[in-house]
């Protein structure tokens, strides 16, 4: 074959490699991949390739390809400007050696432990609009050839699709990354308001963990701040007999150095990392780990920790970022939980519990001219963090309110009364605005709910104007049925949790609310209800059809027709949620 059409054969082979480069937007696909078509595209034995790691600014290489396309090196890490391949990151420029050995910056560590011997090597910088990922590498030309100054030229080509895969790769991992924390953190927001045990818990959020971060094992450890030691709480990856007999003092090991600094840790290469106990009787097949402290407050609580992907790739500072916040929000959680449990061992306590939450809730439907009630509620647990009210503020105009504090049982009505307390303490005008009434509450909730929020629906009748004016604070949409035209209309608002985000601001809606209209307010308890095995769940489709259905019957006697239809529709009476329903007739 000529050297021009074999010019011309590489040239196709790098218009076929680009579109299959970009495509794929899996990183642990994609690498190997571009160290695969460089090799075999510049018919060298080897190839590698190092990503610069920003936040650290090393170089890092995961997988090198030898002569069989076998991995001959699992993360290896390059200071900048350390052997050839920081030197061309560091100066940004293309090098060719015929003889690596007799270059002073050619670092032979590589080689000797891996078993590989490098004898020629081109490198090259990869660019993302003039600024520098990383490097390619190719090493040893078959036939002891040296690579010329074309091969260069393909590899510049290559380095530059490359490039560009990699960033594209990166920047759909690190979304998915973002979508799965945000999916994790609210089947775990969900789940807690569930469970009463804290092993449970455990159990499931460690699966799930490293379900997301796609990895092997994983430990989840309870602090002993009396001795000074981790217990395992729930653990992957060792054998279940040995995890009650696990004690790690503070200060040694990998978590217990956690432990002992109250710091995030991750760690690429744990054979190379001193912290790393590799005489322990129990430990994980692993090479690369992400640990966090649990934190409340400042008091040290546990600590999680992840290894060994299934990739074989080394953990991120993305999944760093993830744990650390799954650990922010399991703190919390086993802070309340411990709380929950001292509490529910003490009958006296929790009667009284039960005592104050009947207090704040209605006694009895208050008469008022023009309007008539009917109220479903369904604590999970006897106490809960569902509450409502009907306030008559003057001859004309009426407040109803209907609100969730995450979580049910003890802890969410001791929430649900202290924010009762808080409404009272509110004057006239805030009472009679919706905007104003959340702003105030939100301002007097803000960074008190220790990990808990609030959810809330409050709108003002005016049987003299037959309008409604409302404001949601990102609770179930009400429904409003309109009987003179038999149609059915949803609030829905863009409206934010209470207690989560300061110096809010609520805005205001208002819509009409004419004799014989009705509205119906309802917690996610209720079109959230679903079977045992979780195949039928209620909805908010099937409630706006069941108010249709029982628009004939008196508001009362609806609330009960529409608790029964849920339960009847899921074959389970039982509610896993606190569960309240409103229901408001203009008449």
């Amino acid at each position: 074959m000529s050297t021009i059409d074999s010019e011309a054969r590489k040239y196709k082979s790098l218009l076929n490699t680009s579109t299959i480069l970009n495509a794929n937007l899996d990183l642990y696909q994609l690498l190997p991949l571009i160290m695969l078509y460089s090799k075999d595209l510049l018919e060298a034995e080897a190839s590698s390739l190092f990503l610069l790691e920003e936040k650290d600014g090393f170089l890092y290489c995961e997988v090198a390809l030898g002569e069989k396309g076998e991995i001959i090196q699992k993360y290896a890490r390059l200071e900048p400007g350390q052997g050839i391949a920081g030197w061309v990151a560091k100066e940004k420029k293309a090098i060719v050696l015929e003889d690596a050995y007799t270059d002073p910056r050619f670092n032979p560590a590589l080689d000797q432990k891996t078993g590989f011997r490098t004898r020629s090597l081109a490198c090259v910088p990869l660019f993302v609009q003039d600024k520098v990922i990383g490097t390619l590498e190719i090493l040893n030309k078959s036939d002891n050839r040296s690579f010329e100054t074309s091969d260069i030229e393909v590899l510049n080509s290559l380095s530059e699709m490359a490039a560009i895969a990699i960033k594209n790769a990166q920047a759909h991992e690190t979304l998915k990354k973002r979508v799965l924390e945000l999916r994790l953190l609210y089947e775990f927001e969900k789940l807690t308001v569930a469970e009463k045990s804290i092993n449970e818990l455990g159990n499931w959020l460690l699966d799930k963990v490293l379900e997301f971060l796609e990895a092997k094992a994983g430990t989840i450890y309870i602090a002993d701040p009396t001795l000074e030691v981790l217990r395992v709480l729930a653990a992957r990856g060792i054998p279940e007999e040995a995890i009650h007999n696990i004690q790690v003092p503070y200060g040694e090991g990998i978590s217990g150095w956690v432990a002992n600094e109250k710091q995030s840790l991750l760690i690429q290469n744990l054979d190379e990392d001193p912290r790393y106990d590799k005489s322990a009787k129990y430990k994980f097949e692993a090479n690369s780990l992400i640990s966090a402290p649990l934190l409340f407050r400042g008091e040290l609580l546990g600590v999680i920790s992840v290894n060994n992907k299934y990739s074989g790739f080394a953990f991120t500072h993305a999944d760093l970022e993830m744990l650390g916040a799954i650990a922010n929000r399991l703190s919390v959680t086993i802070k309340n939980a411990n709380l929950f449990h001292k509490v529910l061992d003490t009958d006296r306590e929790l009667k009284r519990a039960r005592e104050v939450m009947h207090k704040i809730l209605p006694s009895s439907l208050p008469y008022i001219g023009g309007l008539e009630f009917g109220v479903q509620h369904i604590p999970y647990d006897n106490v809960g963090g569902d509450f409502y009210n009907i306030l008559k503020l003057d001859e004309n105009r009426s407040a109803v309110l209907i609100a969730d504090v995450s979580g049910h049982g003890l802890s969410a009505s001791v929430v649900a009364t202290v924010i009762h307390t808080i409404v009272s303490t509110f004057d006239s005008e805030t009472l009679g605005s919706p905007s104003k009434f959340f702003t105030a509450l939100n301002y007097a909730l803000y960074n008190k709910l220790a990990g808990n929020f609030l959810t809330a629906f409050y709108g003002i009748i005016h049987t003299g104007t037959n309008t409604l004016s409302y404001t949601n604070a990102g609770h179930n949409p009400p429904i409003l049925y309109r009987k003179s035209e038999g149609n059915s209309l949803h609030l829905e608002t863009k409206g934010k949790l209470v207690g989560v985000i300061p110096d809010l601001f609520f805005e205001e809606y208002v819509t009409s609310f004419q004799p014989q209209d009705r509205l119906v307010l309802y917690t996610d308890g209720l079109t959230e209800h679903s079977n045992s095995e979780r195949t039928r769940r209620y909805s908010e489709d099937l409630l706006t059809l069941a108010v249709r259905n029982h628009s004939q019957a008196h508001s009362a006697e609806a609330a009960e027709s529409l608790i029964k239809e849920c339960r009847t529709y899921c074959h389970r009476s039982d509610f896993e949620d606190d569960v309240t329903l409103l229901i408001v007739d203009r008449v």
